[in-house]
This record gives C-alpha cells, sequence and structure tokens, in this order.
C-alpha cells in the first residue's frame, strides 16, 4: 500500500506520532455548482476546506464496452466542470479522486459494473487509469453497488480491485471503495477481508442506519472491528442531510469519531443539505478528526499555517 501524503501545520508536527484521519466527501453529478459553492463557503470562520481531505467528483459510469464515460442525465460534464473541482483541491490541500458509479435515475445497474469489472476488466482499468492521468487526478473510487445476494461476483470484484491497485500504485495515484455496512447488497463487510489489503480507504455506507451508540452491526465500534487490522482504512459514512440520526446528534456522531482518532469520515455528500452541517461547531469537530487533534484541546492550524510540512496519512 502506497501512503500519500497531506501538509499539516507545525502545531500538529510537533508529535512527530500524530496521524491525520482522512475526511472525504462526494460531488453527486445532479448538484455540481451547489456543491462548489458548498466547498467555498465559510461558516463563520472554518468551512470543508479546513476539514476535507479527499474530495470523489462522481461524475463517470462504465460503457457497455468496458470504456468511461461521463455522466450526461443532469447537467453537462466536461473537463472544465472537473477542472474546477482540481483546482480547488490543489488550491486547499485536498486530494481529489474520479469516482466511478453504476446509478441510474431509477436505481442501481448492478449487470453494468458487473461488464466493467469482469467481463472487460483489462480495459476497464486502463480506461480509469488513462483518465485519471488525463485529468491530472489523484486517484480512483469505486462505487458499484447491487442490490441482493452478490457473492457469485465476489471473486471477479476482488480480482479487479487488485489489478487495479496495482495498476494505481504504478502511477502513485489511490484507490478507494465504497461498501454496503452488513451482509446485504454488494459490496458488503463480508467482502472486507479481500479488499481492505489492496485499497488505501474503504468508505461504509451506514449513513443513517447506523451511530455511534447503536447496538449490534449498526455501531460504530462494530464496524470497526469487522475491519480486523485494517481498521485505520476505514471511513465511517454519516448523512450530510440529516442532523440526527439512530437516536443522536450529528454533533455526538462525530464526537465519536474524533475522538477514536484510529478511523475516518466520509460525508454524504457535499451539498450540506441540513444546516446544522453549515455550522462552525461542526466544521470545528471535522477539522480535529482531520488532524487528530483532541476535542478539548487547541484549536487546529489554519491552512495558512499549513506548508512545508508533511506527514503520512496513517495506514495499517
Amino acid at each position: 500500500m502506497f501512503l500519500t501524503t497531506l501538509s499539516l501545520g507545525a502545531e500538529n508536527v510537533k508529535n512527530s506520532k500524530a496521524k491525520i484521519s482522512r475526511v472525504m466527501t462526494w460531488v453527486p453529478p445532479y448538484a455540481t455548482s451547489k456543491c462548489l459553492d458548498r466547498l467555498n463557503e465559510s461558516f463563520d470562520g472554518l468551512g470543508m476546506k479546513n476539514g476535507l481531505t479527499h474530495l470523489g467528483l462522481q461524475f463517470w459510469r462504465p460503457s457497455e464496452k468496458g470504456n468511461m464515460q461521463l455522466v450526461d442525465d443532469f447537467k453537462p460534464i466536461d473537463d472544465s466542470t472537473i477542472i474546477q473541482f482540481r483546482k480547488w483541491g490543489k488550491t486547499n490541500n485536498v486530494r481529489v479522486l474520479l469516482c466511478v458509479y453504476n446509478g441510474y435515475k431509477d436505481g442501481w445497474n448492478w449487470e453494468l459494473a458487473k461488464t466493467a469489472f469482469d467481463t472487460h476488466r483489462k480495459q476497464f482499468i486502463a480506461a480509469l487509469v488513462s483518465e485519471i492521468v488525463r485529468l491530472q487526478l489523484d486517484g480512483v473510487d469505486i462505487d458499484f453497488e447491487g442490490k441482493g445476494t452478490r457473492d457469485a461476483d465476489k471473486k471477479a470484484f476482488f480480482e479487479f480491485i487488485k489489478e487495479l491497485s496495482f495498476a494505481l500504485k504504478a502511477k502513485g495515484k489511490e484507490l478507494t471503495v465504497d461498501s454496503f455496512a452488513y451482509k446485504w447488497n454488494a459490496p458488503n463487510q463480508g467482502w472486507w477481508k479481500m479488499m481492505l489489503p489492496h485499497v488505501d480507504a474503504l468508505h461504509v455506507m451506514g449513513y443513517s442506519e447506523t451511530g455511534s451508540k447503536s447496538a449490534g452491526w449498526r455501531s460504530y465500534d462494530f464496524l470497526k472491528a469487522s475491519a480486523g487490522k485494517y481498521y485505520s482504512k476505514l471511513l465511517i459514512g454519516v448523512p450530510s442531510h440529516k442532523s440526527h440520526w439512530e437516536n443522536k446528534s450529528v454533533q455526538e456522531h462525530l464526537n465519536w469519531v474524533a475522538k477514536d482518532k484510529s478511523v475516518g469520515l466520509a460525508i454524504w455528500d457535499a451539498q450540506l443539505k441540513d444546516p446544522k452541517w453549515r455550522t462552525k461547531e461542526i466544521w470545528e469537530t471535522i477539522s480535529k478528526i482531520r488532524h487528530g487533534a483532541d476535542l478539548n484541546g487547541t484549536s487546529t492550524p489554519t491552512l495558512s499555517s499549513e506548508k512545508n510540512q508533511e506527514i503520512k496519512l496513517k495506514d495499517d
């Protein structure tokens, strides 16, 4: 697993063992303008640029022949749209990922995904690598989702992830994958053991079904334990369109992640529809998650001080 680097301020670099956690969000293809506005918005002095480490652009689908195609169901997306977000990422020290998915307005097309990761695997991998190199993006996020039991496809998916990981490492790029939180649908928790050694991060799509104080498989503790020795690659999925879920507030859920200091945070999505997500309090906590700071400690460094210092993203 190659290690990526992000700049940190001197406040955290003083402790050579300090680790930063990944904080990821996505730009869906139907909300590009709204998300760009949110990314640039300040919430009483703090904003998304202070908390994020990664930004996924959910702009691509595989074609039936194993190539790449930009989503055209909503507003037209072209290179100029992508470059806007890439420039924002470079300015704010946030890595920007190509997110390829198999969703349509009427649902998720697993057969299309299977055509890409199985039937045309080598061609699709080449297309992914070519596209991120052409657009100067930092890696790939795989968001292939299927309803029902898909264990018959697990081996083919694993081979795809393994080969794609190898191809991306050769270019110094990252690979992340999105997964359901438990044993239903695909990919799911039963696939983690084979995927985690080969990815830089795994985004758990539990969202409003999982929580900091929930019971059984719904609990963040359970998810972390299920990742085994690769728990530091796990990003807990949270919904930015809700301020309460699983009987706790968003602040309480974020506090769990901040206190844990070993897992990361995956926010769906960058629109931040619920107004609670557009507050200084929330982004102070997320900034502390990113920088591994204590909840009751000193304030996290601002980006103006985050120059010429590097620390490795935590990995296993």
